[in-house]
Parts: C-alpha cells; structure tokens; sequence
C-alpha cells in the first residue's frame, strides 16, 4: 500500500528509481509504465495513466509475487470548499486535555 502513496505524493524521483519507461496515448490521457532500477523495491513494475493537464487518472503497482494495486481517480475536485467543523478537535469525554507549554 505504501507504493502507490508514495507516488501520489510525489516521494518518488522517477529518474533515480525508475528505467525502461515507456508511453502510449490512451483515450485522451497517456499511460507510462516504468520498471524499478532495484530488486529492493516491493514492485517489479508501475503504470501510471495521467491527462494532458497533468493529472493521475489511474496508478497500477504490479508486486513481484504478481499481486496488483489498482487505483483509478474520477471527478477529482481542486481546493473544495469545506467546513471549518470538520477541523475542529473534540477531545473523547474523560480525556485531559494538556496544553503546550504547561
């Protein structure tokens, strides 16, 4: 699981880590696939599917026992609008509460 966090948040340098990239169009997007410079790495291989403005559409990890992490990403919305009580911290009852700095 860590493997497709890791390239979603950019943790990655594809230079340093990956070889044999290769590309194709798909659909209006491209897909890229890439092998790990490593055997030290949990994957033997990675796909990425990206639209022309950049954005990751789907990541697929292939392990090398053959398992496959497949995320696809759909109607995806930059910076929505959110309320403040979701990010506000309501300690369980009975918890004491400590300060910084006390």
């Amino acid at each position: 699981m860590r493997a497709p966090l890791a390239f979603l948040l950019g943790k990655l340098d594809f230079d340093k880590e990956f070889r044999n990239f290769q590309e194709k169009p798909e659909g209006a997007g491209t897909r890229i696939t890439a092998e790990p410079k490593t055997d030290s790495l949990p994957y033997s291989a990675v796909e990425f599917v990206v639209t022309p403005d950049g954005r990751i559409r789907q990541v697929k990890v292939t392990g090398f026992d053959k398992s496959i992490l497949d995320f696809t990403f759909e109607n995806e919305k930059v910076d929505p609008p959110l309320d403040s009580k979701l990010f506000q911290f309501k300690p369980p009852q009975g918890a004491e509460v400590v300060e910084a700095g006390q």
